[in-house]
């Protein structure tokens, strides 16, 4: 009898001590895996970034949507050997790109053409170009794409993607590709200091004048330039566009080598003294095909005698890969 008491009183206190009572369910092991210290969303066995400001938008590492990409495009179509014309199928192509460009209408397009290494070099610049045009032509004529808003370069044989040794490498070579872009704009500095004799010269443009059938940069037009340069090299995301032209006085051909020849010798300046790539100064000649005012008067044609600058930024999206909040991952998951 007396051991029978005992056994009852022994289960009595077994189910109803306190510490019976404060036993959890399950394991504290489980809970602590799923623990989420900075309440983004994400455990910290998944968690790659600790700490996350709350509210923060989140990837499904746990780290804030700050990924950029930058919005370029390459043109799946191909060009025949010494040809540049764009054939009627490829215009669906540009459907895409020309939706976003009515949809963005502060973006400039940057076209640039390419070769492969058949043919001489001044050959192959000039059926890049074309390619590069024919493309602005389709985006103008069937899209109505201003004019205003691209710019095309052509690059000849330079900066191939494959190897010119095989078939299959020339023809990936044939390319038309390029960037889009925005106006680079940046607080306006004081101008009541700068003199008569200085370039013209606002937020993002300088215009920089040139005498007659020369190409050298005087002297003081340079502090410009040099801000220029300082400016490109603290931005390391900005593009030059850098134009030159003439007035209508010799030949097309002569003023267009001309007009390039000064566009390039403010490059090669902005290249040696401030270490920008070459591939961030873009360079064009118009000769007389665009010019600031009219070629009949003396007047008129030294303001048409000029290389204009203009620093664009390149046009970024942000990746945005939102995460449902507390979301729950099983424990298994955590082994």
């Amino acid at each position: 009898m007396i051991a029978r008491i005992a056994r009852i009183a022994i289960v009595f206190f077994g189910l109803y001590s306190a510490s019976s009572i404060c036993q959890p369910l399950y394991s504290n092991i489980p809970i602590r895996s799923l623990a989420d210290s900075d309440f983004d969303g994400v455990i910290d066995a998944r968690d790659k970034c600790r700490n996350t400001p709350i509210g923060s938008d989140i990837d499904n590492t746990g780290c804030p949507l700050t990924t950029l990409e930058l919005f370029s495009f390459h043109f799946d179509i191909q060009f025949k050997i010494g040809k540049h014309q764009l054939a009627p199928e490829f215009h669906s192509r540009l459907k895409a790109l020309a939706y976003f460009l009515q949809q963005a209408p502060n973006t400039l397009i940057l076209i640039e053409g390419y070769t492969d290494n058949i043919g001489v070099e001044s050959y192959n610049i000039a059926l890049s170009k074309r390619r590069a045009e024919s493309i602005a032509k389709a985006l103008i004529t069937s899209f109505n794409i201003s004019p205003n808003r691209i710019k095309t370069f052509g690059y000849g044989q330079h900066d191939p993607l494959a190897s010119n040794e095989t078939e299959v490498g020339r023809k990936a070579n044939r390319r038309v590709n390029g960037h889009i872009v925005i106006p680079f704009q940046y607080d306006k500095p004081n101008t009541d200091s700068i003199s008569d004799n200085q370039p013209n010269v606002d937020h993002y443009n300088v215009s920089v004048p040139f005498s007659r059938n020369r190409y050298g940069i005087k002297t003081p037009y340079r502090p410009s330039i040099e801000s220029l340069g300082q400016l490109l090299q603290d931005n390391e995301d900005t593009l030059v566009i850098i134009e030159g032209h003439t007035d209508n006085t010799g030949s097309k051909k002569y003023n267009v080598a001309l007009s390039l020849e000064r566009a390039n010798n403010i490059a090669d300046l902005l290249n040696t003294q401030f270490a920008i790539h070459p591939s961030r100064l873009k360079v064009l000649g118009h000769g007389p095909d665009r010019p600031m005012k009219p070629n009949d008067t003396q007047e008129g044609r030294k303001s048409n005698r000029r290389v204009d600058m203009e620093v664009v930024k390149e046009f970024k999206v942000k990746k945005e890969v939102i995460v449902p909040k507390w979301t729950i991952w099983s424990v298994d998951q955590m082994q």
